[in-house]
């Protein structure tokens, strides 16, 4: 009775831990680290375009240079791109990037864009406005629950300290290059940011991101010039 009691314990004690672990942050369905062509945590990409984005796809491409990475369009004014990494590395997505336009008359407002954003990623750990009278842009940053707390905690100081933007770089994130975002997120940064510009409480689009810094590095140069 002793061990059988025991085994009871010891399977509740692994249950909480598979129920305890986040879920991976996503946009349109796709995590980080999905490989182009492998399996991960038992799906497919090309899995999740056919029986959970298709319906809603009007094109997509892969593309093979200068880095690996596909374009994908879908209904509401949506543009998604999966940009992977190298071969080595399992050809894995380290940055997805999906921007949302809204037409006229049918834009979102600055707080729902923030309750939206909250209500996927969870409270962010990071944000940064820049207002006047008649306009504002937003940057919110999540870093992944996932990761361990050391890492967490490590990503975290290097935002604390190096992430600092300009009006002009909050207005403008999604237009910065990678060496300009490494040098604002951090060298070890993983996690989702948002970001979007509000006219006379009008958001004409939104960028929403999942980025992971150290993978980004098996395809791109991004030491200091």
């Amino acid at each position: 009775m002793k061990r059988v009691l025991l085994a009871a314990i010891a399977l509740l004690g692994a249950a909480h831990l598979v129920w305890a672990e986040e879920p991976r942050q996503r946009l349109m369905n796709i995590p980080l680290d999905m490989p182009l062509e492998e399996e991960l945590d038992g799906e497919f990409l090309e899995g999740i375009y056919q029986e959970k984005l298709l319906p809603e796809l009007k094109d997509s491409v892969l593309i093979e240079t200068p880095i690996q990475h596909i374009e994908s369009h879908f209904t509401d004014d949506r543009a998604l791109e999966l940009w992977f990494s190298s071969r080595e590395d399992g050809r894995r997505v380290f940055w997805a990037h999906l921007t949302q336009s809204f037409a006229e008359g049918k834009e979102s407002k600055p707080e729902t864009a923030l309750a939206n954003f909250e209500a996927i990623f969870g409270k962010p750990d990071v944000m940064r406005e820049s207002k006047s009278d008649i306009s504002g842009s937003w940057i919110l940053i999540k870093i992944d629950p996932r990761l361990s707390d050391e890492r967490r905690a490590t990503i975290q100081r290097q935002l604390d300290a190096s992430f600092n933007p300009t009006p002009d770089q909050i207005g403008g994130f999604s237009f910065l290059d990678m060496r300009d975002r490494i040098a604002l997120l951090g060298p070890d940064f993983r996690g989702a940011i948002f970001s979007f510009s509000a006219f006379k409480g009008k958001v004409g689009a939104q960028q929403t991101e999942l980025l992971d810094m150290v993978r980004a590095h098996s395809v791109l140069n991004l030491a200091p010039q």
